[in-house]
């Protein structure tokens, strides 16, 4: 039984310019939902019309059977039990992090619990102006989650941050995942982000959803060349060379598997990625690239290509 129900979902924000467009979307309660898509793609209008902070043109925002909207009549905007972590988000300035977090409502037992989820414990101290941009996004998402959203929705969450922080963060909305019942939904400037973490993957462009499904499938059987794209490297091959397919095929290079044993293709060139190697061999019926482990095979090798294709659609 879905939780969170779109249904008709029509934004614009000109007459030349649909902002968002969403004929039907259905998301169970408790679910983990990534949201990727290139720069205006409307991955932000799409979590700010499930919060409720932008009213669609048309169309209803459903949780549990009940419109969001009629909730939405308050001076703080949004609707009560969601929670919307923006990528700008503000915090107060001149103040302690334990001022900005605790009120007199919150239990100190739960206080301690979030915030040590959030790895904020040892910040509480701190002014709010001295931290660091990876230690605001934390005590900004302790912030939200002292309030138990039912529904938390972060818009580009690992933006603006460099690898410690990001791998932090990463690690803090992994644990608050399992820790929570919240139904969970994140939008990222980097779509591979979500593929370890994500229970289902929307894929939106220029405001329509293009791709839905298994992190698996939108990977290794994206609809096209762009959500092909958002994803990492891959390549157009001809399906009549490699299987029974009569069309063009999207593959990524670890679905090439080379050996030294045959011959069917030559090594062109050796690109070095840290913890693989991009080699690139000219077969008989065209260039392909396949992954491989480093130092594995140089310049010049003879090598056999087999290509792996699994059905994830079902």
């Amino acid at each position: 039984m879905s939780f969170l129900k779109l249904q008709n979902i029509q934004k614009s924000y000109s007459q030349e310019r649909k902002a968002f467009a969403c004929p039907s979307l259905e998301i169970s309660k408790g679910k983990k939902i990534g949201i990727a898509g290139e720069t205006g793609s409307g991955k932000s209008t799409l979590l700010k019309i499930i919060a409720g902070l932008e009213k669609p043109d048309e169309g209803e925002v459903l949780m549990d059977s009940k419109s969001v909207y009629p909730k939405l009549d308050r001076l703080i905007p949004g609707h009560p039990e969601m929670a919307y972590l923006s990528q700008s988000f503000e915090l107060p300035k001149f103040i302690k992090v334990i001022e900005y977090l605790k009120t007199n409502s919150i239990e100190e037992e739960r206080f301690d619990q979030v915030t040590n989820l959030c790895r904020v414990k040892q910040l509480l101290y701190k002014d709010t102006s001295a931290l660091s941009g990876g230690e605001r996004q934390r005590v900004a998402l302790a912030k939200v989650i002292l309030k138990e959203p039912v529904v938390l929705l972060l818009d580009e969450p690992y933006s603006n941050l460099d690898p410690h922080h990001e791998r932090i963060i990463k690690e803090v909305i992994r644990d608050i995942s399992k820790e929570t019942d919240a139904t969970i939904l994140v939008a990222s400037h980097d779509p591979t982000d979500l593929l370890p973490w994500a229970d289902e993957i929307l894929v939106l462009k220029e405001g329509m959803m293009v791709q839905k499904g298994l992190p698996k499938l939108i990977y290794h059987s994206p609809s096209s060349d762009y959500v092909a794209g958002l994803f990492g490297a891959y390549q157009v091959i001809d399906g009549t060379k490699w299987s029974s397919s009569s069309e063009q095929m999207l593959v990524r290079p670890e679905q090439f598997t080379l050996n030294n044993h045959g011959k069917a293709g030559v090594v062109k060139a050796v690109y070095f990625h840290g913890n693989h190697e991009l080699i690139e061999v000219r077969t008989e019926h065209e260039t392909i690239q396949a992954r491989s482990a480093p130092g594995t095979f140089k310049k010049g090798d003879k090598v056999g290509v087999s290509l792996k294709l699994t059905d994830y659609s079902k």
